[in-house]
């Protein structure tokens, strides 16, 4: 752990089962089901499991939130199922998904876990550390390119990030589908980070 993180010990969640196969998966194409603790996340089916492992970053953030707060919750997939009933996704035939939409998912975790959330727009994380600093966590829409922060990027958004500390211009995050050393507490200067962000995200109380 970086020697000024300052939040205390966040779980690290990753968007499949065993984070330590994050980087075979993402870069040499390993199927996701080649590893067996994949039933482990509540999925019955391997192409279930691969379909929605590819999509669960915000999932995987608000799993990162709850056993931070040691709320008790269902299984990975059951959680995708529930944040689908409350149209916090919303399934496109059999390829794609809509979705994190922010508004149902606040309301989602507000009604079920009494977790207090706003959705913010059209901000930079100058504004986000606002919040960090004090009781709360930021569920960000960035680029995957995030766990690369050291190359160029041509994206902004479309993947979500767990930001949970700030300190000496630095911003602490989990990344859901991150490759070391950016994947778990991963200190990335807010101005790099600020490249890849898409200005939009939601937060939490914590």
């Amino acid at each position: 752990m970086p020697k000024d993180y300052p939040q205390k010990n966040v779980p690290y969640r990753s968007q499949w089962a065993n984070p330590t196969l994050n980087e075979k998966i993402i870069k040499f194409n390993m199927d996701p089901c080649e590893d067996p603790d994949w039933i482990n996340s509540g999925f019955t089916t391997p192409d279930d499991y691969r379909f929605w492992s590819k999509r669960a970053c915000g999932i995987a953030c608000l799993e990162s939130i709850l056993d931070f707060m040691k709320i008790p919750h269902q299984s990975r997939r059951d959680l995708i199922e529930a944040a689908m009933s409350r149209g916090a996704y919303v399934k496109n035939g059999d390829h794609s998904i809509k979705g994190l939409i922010y508004s149902p998912f606040c309301r989602w975790i507000l009604d079920c876990y009494g977790i207090k959330s706003f959705i913010y727009e059209n901000k930079t994380f100058d504004y986000v550390e606002k919040f960090i600093k004090k009781s709360f966590m930021a569920i960000s829409s960035v680029s995957t390119e995030i766990r690369s922060p050291d190359l160029p990027n041509n994206r902004k958004g479309g993947h979500l990030v767990l930001i949970h500390g700030v300190n000496n211009g630095k911003l602490f995050l989990h990344n859901p589908s991150g490759i070391p050393p950016f994947q778990e507490n991963a200190a990335i200067k807010t101005e790099i980070a600020e490249r890849f962000h898409a200005g939009r995200g939601i937060i939490v109380e914590t």
